[in-house]
């Protein structure tokens, strides 16, 4: 190559200020990359990044990194092994993948979540929580902290196999939508066991308590684990069970989608309530959370409802929501109605807004109140639906009304058992304290003698053999409930009428005895306390506040 061509080379170093440029100008682009980063990293959750780092140094998690990274070299090892010679020629992804799963599984819906429950429950022992709660941190902050640690340690898990699980697919006989459907909802479970986790370590502070709680959270973990390899594992090896090209089938999953994602931001408010200090209000966003819960379960249904016009979609839309709801007033009635000034702030002023969102705030008597009140909406929805079903000739039209006698029933029995166990519970509290666990007790201590006891009496008069439906299982709701969806309830026509007047009484009396939770009124911020505010909340200033992005800023 002659000088001249050296010199029109674009590889010449003759131009030196070009050179120096391109230099400047990456070396740029990777320093605000790097700041960037750095400012990102800033900006999260103080917690997470505390317990990152703890957890990735911690000895549980090397041990159980090595050993899933030796669990994945072995399989891959006698998978191919026992495979051979066949595996140059017959599929055998499906078989690897499910060897695969099974290792996945182990960690991160076992470990991570008794791991999560670990963390919040030794800061509660250790009294290292003080340390935490006298911070800037919010409780919510603390606990999607935790949680987010959790779901980096599944990545990292997850990271771990990868290319195992990319050598299924090279193996053939598994495609990659499959790969990827189990692969989410198995970290959509484990995100959701987490905050179970995090949910049983705010339950109490007492260590034998913890040491009692952490035996049954362990064991229900491997039970989920077990239940769910089980059934993915008969997936992955079933070649007719997938239903990847069928509408109905996404459907269905989006619906699960919705109720995880609500469930999982129910368990955070849960625990953040649970750890929040004595004066917050712990109770008026839960109840928002339920009453989304409840729209959305009314909007699915009622969507495959007239999708399908399936009876049976009415049936588990009210048994569903019936049990749903007896579980959650059965725990929103253990909650005290003492207000603390801060609470009373926020109280709703107005007319319209008392008589609206006071039910949103904490006590037994407006919980009570707030699940009937969600328990006689989702009863309007199902009666038009069922009503407009036989109006309309759907395929789903009975013909007679016995939907009708069940749907009201299992109400009225909600309503019934929720409004005994909250009067005997203000019983009780004229004895002694009363916690949100004696409550739940109590409300299903109710609901199994109102079912064991006329079976008992019944069998011991007539024997069990010969025992048929009468008026002394007036209280049995599973045998009444029976007899309502069969069409058999129509012989006993005081059944409905002694059920439906006696939880309007019952209601009646709490909504006597919920007039003080009722009365509560907004109270007025004091100047002291405005002053403060404004110190800590100083407004903007008018001289650099913009009316629009393109404006200029004001100058006085």
């Amino acid at each position: 190559m002659s000088l001249t061509d050296a010199s029109t080379s674009p590889f010449a170093a003759g131009d030196p200020a070009k050179a120096t440029q391109d230099v400047a100008s990456k070396r740029s682009l990777w320093q605000a990359i790097e700041n960037s980063l750095e400012l990102g990293g800033e900006r999260l959750n103080p917690i997470l990044v505390k317990e990152a780092r703890q957890a990735l140094k911690s000895k549980q998690f090397v041990i159980t990194f090595t050993l899933l990274l030796l669990a994945g070299w072995v399989w891959s090892m006698l998978g191919v092994a026992l495979l051979s010679p066949g595996v140059y020629y017959a599929p055998g992804g499906r078989f690897m993948l499910s060897g695969y799963f099974i290792i996945l599984t182990i960690p991160v819906l076992v470990i991570v979540p008794f791991s999560a429950f670990r963390s919040l429950a030794a800061e509660r022992e250790d009294g290292t929580f003080e340390l935490l709660s006298i911070t800037a941190l919010s409780s919510r902050q603390i606990v999607t902290g935790k949680l987010g640690s959790a779901v980096l340690q599944m990545l990292v898990y997850y990271s771990a196999l990868a290319p195992c699980i990319a050598f299924t697919y090279l193996l053939r006989g598994i495609d990659i939508v499959t790969i990827v459907f189990l692969l989410f909802w198995t970290l959509v479970a484990s995100v959701l066991l987490a905050s179970v986790g995090l949910v049983v370590a705010t339950v109490t502070r007492a260590r034998h308590w913890q040491v009692l709680l952490s035996v049954l959270l362990l064991v229900a973990l491997c039970i989920v684990t077990l239940i769910w390899t089980t059934s993915f594992v008969s997936l992955i090896t079933d070649t007719q069970a997938a239903a990847f090209d069928d509408a109905d089938f996404w459907l269905a999953m989006a619906c699960i989608m919705t109720f995880c994602i609500s469930h999982a931001i129910m368990f955070i408010l849960i625990a953040a309530a649970q750890i929040s200090f004595a004066s917050d209000n712990r109770s008026t966003r839960l109840r928002i959370m339920l009453l989304i819960q409840q729209t959305l379960w009314l909007g699915w249904m009622m969507f495959f409802w007239i999708r399908f016009e399936e009876w049976a979609f009415l049936n588990i839309l009210v048994c569903v929501a019936a049990i749903y709801w007896t579980l959650a007033g059965a725990c929103l009635m253990g909650e005290a109605a003492i207000l603390s000034p801060r609470v009373k702030r926020s109280l709703p002023q107005s007319f319209l807004g008392r008589m609206c969102f006071t039910w949103f705030n904490p006590g037994s008597g407006t919980g009570y109140t707030f699940t009937v009140a969600n328990l006689l909406t989702l009863l309007i929805v199902t009666v038009a639906a069922g009503l407009t079903a036989e109006m309309e000739g759907f395929s789903a039209a009975r013909g007679n009304f016995d939907w009708l006698l069940f749907v009201t029933l299992a109400v009225a029995y909600v309503v019934l058992y929720l409004g005994v166990g909250r009067l005997l519970v203000l019983l009780l509290r004229q004895l002694g304290r009363v916690t949100m666990l004696l409550t739940f007790l109590v409300n299903v201590f109710l609901a199994v003698v109102g079912v064991a006891i006329p079976l008992f009496f019944q069998a011991w008069l007539e024997g069990y053999g010969r025992m048929s439906y009468s008026l002394v299982q007036l209280t049995n709701w599973v045998w009444t409930l029976e007899e309502a969806g069969d069409g058999n309830l129509l012989s006993f026509s005081l059944v409905p009428i002694i059920v439906y007047g006696s939880a309007g009484i019952v209601f009646l009396l709490n909504l006597l005895f919920a007039i003080y939770e009722v009365e509560q009124v907004r109270l007025v911020t004091p100047e002291r306390v405005l002053r403060d505010e404004l110190e800590l909340h100083p407004p903007p200033d008018d001289s650099q506040r913009r009316a629009s992005p393109w404006d200029e800023p004001m100058v006085t």
